[in-house]
């Protein structure tokens, strides 16, 4: 229709129409030249150096406000599994030095995650193109489990007795080292009366003991399928691994040794015992990135593998969720594991089978035979738990959300009895 139009126009008006065009385009060339022209703003983007599962994370953007136009659009290259960020974002210039942009990233799974660069759109001077700047912000930052349950009271509630003042008892068997001497107090036994030391003094003197420390603490993690089902947020193997890192964090404060081995996945992984509080540090950094894998699990295997590895005397907590099919397998790797080391099996009980067998059966057939059917399931996860123990295994079974506590508590109960 424009090409109709112009046919019929006079031909200067024509000449006219076609130089407008050609200036506009010139123009608009230019102002495209100009604003690629415009070298990319001085930025940097600011992170914590290691982030949490589940949790979110400030990330902020500094830019120098003299290398940037009066608004201009940013894009962080962040990973793309938290769609909540709320980028691309416009940011404004400000009269500081400095314009910054926080947001919020939470990462979804832990392991190495990938920041790209820091990508700006600036507007031409005429307003007609948005043109690309890049600014070179790639890095890698790791993704840790969410280890804020140690800053719980719980766990300082679960050692209060243990490291304060508070008197430990004397007792037979092992796992108590002579700790110092001091006055007798009401209600401490004969044996623990220092008579020699009580004749110097002329007044009753009694020998102070404490847990015995330089104790072992090994954890084998089931990498296998069973424990990749999703447990709300988080898979049955995060919680899994949540527990196994509070339980070493709680042997290092004791001033135990822990180590762990990851059996049954893509990436078998062996870290050896290590002391000290930074020791949390080494097992963190050699389990973080770990994943469940589609093997099945197999447990003699792993005993041996152990056992080849340590044979000095250790609690070896072995975290799964246990099956009827396991027993033939189990029973061979807590008969290998026994021989050398105390063994505590710790299986996953799942929330959704906690709360059937507590529900009431209505008058809903389907809903008795899935409770009846539960019922049969939990009878024979008790039968494999009665066989084990009778196999010398110390068996605890709790939903993955009680898992970390549990282990805790049954740690320093074997600790304080001596049996460790």
């Amino acid at each position: 229709m424009l090409a109709v139009a112009l046919f019929w126009l006079p031909a200067g008006f024509v000449v006219v129409w076609w130089a407008l065009g050609a200036l506009t385009l010139v123009i608009a060339l230019l102002d495209q030249w100009h604003a690629r022209r415009l070298p990319a703003p001085q930025a940097q983007r600011e992170l914590p150096t290691a982030l949490s599962v589940q949790q979110p994370h400030p990330v902020r953007v500094r830019v120098s406000s003299a290398s940037l136009p009066e608004t201009v659009e940013l894009a962080d290259q962040h990973p793309g599994d938290d769609p909540h960020t709320g980028l691309p974002a416009t940011l404004t210039r400000a009269e500081a030095e400095l314009t910054e942009l926080t947001y919020h990233y939470r990462p979804s799974r832990r392991g190495p995650v990938q920041f790209g660069d820091l990508v700006f759109w600036f507007p031409s001077r005429l307003m007609l193109w948005q043109v690309r700047k890049v600014c070179d912000a790639a890095c890698t930052v790791p993704v840790y489990p969410d280890f804020s349950r140690l800053s719980h009271s719980g766990l300082d509630a679960n050692h209060a007795h243990l490291l304060t003042g508070t008197r430990l008892q004397p007792r037979r068997g092992e796992g108590m080292e002579f700790h110092q001497l001091r006055e007798y107090h009401p209600g401490d036994s004969l044996r623990q009366i220092d008579w020699k030391a009580t004749a110097r003094r002329r007044s009753l003197i009694s020998r102070e003991y404490q847990d015995e420390q330089n104790q072992q603490v090994l954890v084998m993690l089931d990498g296998g399928r069973r424990l990749g089902m999703p447990v709300g947020s988080l898979t049955g193997f995060d919680h899994a691994l949540n527990a196994a890192l509070l339980l070493a964090w709680s042997a290092l404060k004791q001033k135990d040794k822990a180590g762990a081995m990851l059996f049954s996945g893509d990436q078998p992984r062996w870290l050896p015992p290590v002391q000290g509080q930074q020791g949390i540090n080494h097992l963190l950094n050699g389990l973080y990135d770990l994943h469940p894998s589609q093997h099945a699990s197999d447990f003699s295997l792993a005993a041996r593998q152990l056992v080849r590895r340590s044979r000095r005397r250790a609690l070896v907590v072995l975290v799964t969720r246990l099956q009827q099919e396991d027993l033939d397998d189990l029973m061979s790797a807590v008969s290998l594991l026994r021989r050398h080391h105390l063994v505590l099996i710790a299986d996953m009980l799942l929330p959704e089978q906690e709360q059937l067998s507590r529900q009431p059966v209505g008058n809903d057939f389907d809903q008795a035979l899935q409770v009846c059917a539960d019922a049969q399931e939990q009878q024979a996860r008790h039968d494999l738990h009665t066989r084990l123990r009778h196999a010398g295994a110390l068996v605890t079974a709790t939903t993955p959300q009680q898992m970390p506590a549990q282990l805790n508590n049954l740690y320093l109960m074997l600790k304080r009895s001596g049996r460790l």
